[in-house]
């Protein structure tokens, strides 16, 4: 049980250490040395985990992708109204976006070198514009949305700009200013969607992303 135990953790130091590199420098240009050196195991360790860079590559963008999906279950499961729930979800991934190693190589990953594994950097992407949907739907059922929305277009709209934004950030201020850049995303969509919000309600919902991200 303990050397299992230690296996666990030895696998996790060798992911958290790709994810420092693949963040940091492109994939082309990060050798498994710099994740060797990061992670603190032996060469060994790592190829008994893990055949080669790419194998690395597709964990770290797997792992991304499932923090980022269990964060979306787990507002969906809150008993909140669908957009509260959308815009909350939104700040908690641009905190991950901030803070989470393996966050930051599994996106660096996938908007810069995902032509290398378009199997693997594809799918998240769907899965992001699917679940997105799924708000907008609740949200359109709860009457906050106009009627004749594009549920679909919208929610493939959100996330490329959601995209954008991450990454345009990144570039200028390495995502000191990720937050402030949501909370505008979300100023500027909101009067595209909403069916004659209340005064303030554009405000009120927009500052949730920040609420979430901080």
């Amino acid at each position: 049980m303990a050397r299992q135990a230690r296996a666990i953790a030895t696998r996790e130091a060798i992911v958290q250490g790709a994810g420092i590199v693949f963040g940091e420098v492109s994939y082309a240009t990060a050798t498994l040395q710099d994740v060797i050196a990061h992670a603190g195991v032996t060469q060994g360790a790592l190829y008994f985990h893990f055949d080669s860079k790419l194998d690395l590559a597709h964990e770290v963008i797997r792992q991304q992708h499932e923090l980022s999906m269990r964060a979306a279950g787990r507002f969906a499961g809150d008993d909140l109204p669908s957009l509260d729930a959308l815009i909350l979800l939104s700040g908690e991934l641009a905190r991950q976006i901030r803070s989470e190693p393996v966050v930051q190589g599994g996106l660096r990953l996938t908007t810069e070198s995902g032509q290398l594994f378009p199997d693997h950097s594809r799918g998240p992407y769907l899965d992001w514009i699917e679940s997105t949907e799924h708000f907008l739907r609740g949200a359109a059922a709860q009457g906050q949305l106009k009627a004749d929305l594009d549920l679909h277009a919208m929610a493939r709209y959100v996330i490329s700009a959601f995209t954008g934004v991450q990454v345009v950030s990144r570039s200028l201020t390495g995502w000191a200013d990720f937050v402030d850049r949501l909370e505008e995303m979300w100023l500027l969509q909101l009067p595209l969607v909403l069916d004659a919000p209340p005064e303030g309600e554009i405000e009120r919902l927009a500052a949730l992303a920040r609420s979430a991200g901080e």
